[in-house]
């Protein structure tokens, strides 16, 4: 897995010891509102997830699990979120993102998640990246359509395992 860089940030494969600067992020409320989980229940488990994902391959071998924590170049400072794709074998990835509420608003997520979609057609091949989001998170919806990804019709939404209230948005 290799490491990404755009002019602002540097996006390094996730290891375990990024949980310790995510760990805060990942259980804010607000970063919590439009997502279908909670906050880890706790550093040591989210250390434990990051261990897992750092396989880069779920169990069965059949996916790419790729995440990146997202660094701002030439800081002198800890993870400021983190971007992901899970690649499957059909050409697919499900992609998310997810930065520090403080530096909403400033295209962090946005230069971020295009550096990973990217990488994801060039380096494995990707001809369909997919996202769901919660139909009042404005924020990533906006986001995704600036990255140029629409939403499916019903067609493709029944096509999927979509839950109640999200969008399910392809690229």
């Amino acid at each position: 897995m290799q490491t990404l860089h755009t002019s602002r940030l540097v996006l390094e494969p996730l290891v375990v010891s990024h949980a310790d600067a995510l760990y805060p992020l990942l259980c804010d409320p607000r970063q919590l509102e439009y997502l279908d989980h909670g906050a880890p229940a706790s550093l040591g488990a989210l250390r434990e997830r990051y261990r897992k994902l750092e396989s880069r391959r779920s169990g069965d071998g059949l996916e790419h699990w790729l995440n990146w924590a997202i660094v701002v170049r030439g800081a002198d400072a800890d993870a400021i979120g983190f971007v992901q794709a899970t690649v499957q074998r059909d050409g697919r990835a499900w992609v998310a993102y997810q930065v520090a509420r403080a530096l909403w608003g400033h295209g962090i997520a946005t230069e971020a998640t295009r550096a990973m979609v990217d990488h994801l057609i060039a380096r494995y091949a990707v001809t369909q990246c997919m996202a769901t989001v919660d139909q009042r998170n404005q924020r990533s919806w906006r986001l995704l359509e600036r990255l140029g990804f629409g939403r499916a019709d019903a067609k493709q939404v029944a096509a999927m395992d979509v839950q109640a209230g999200d969008w399910l948005y392809l690229r």
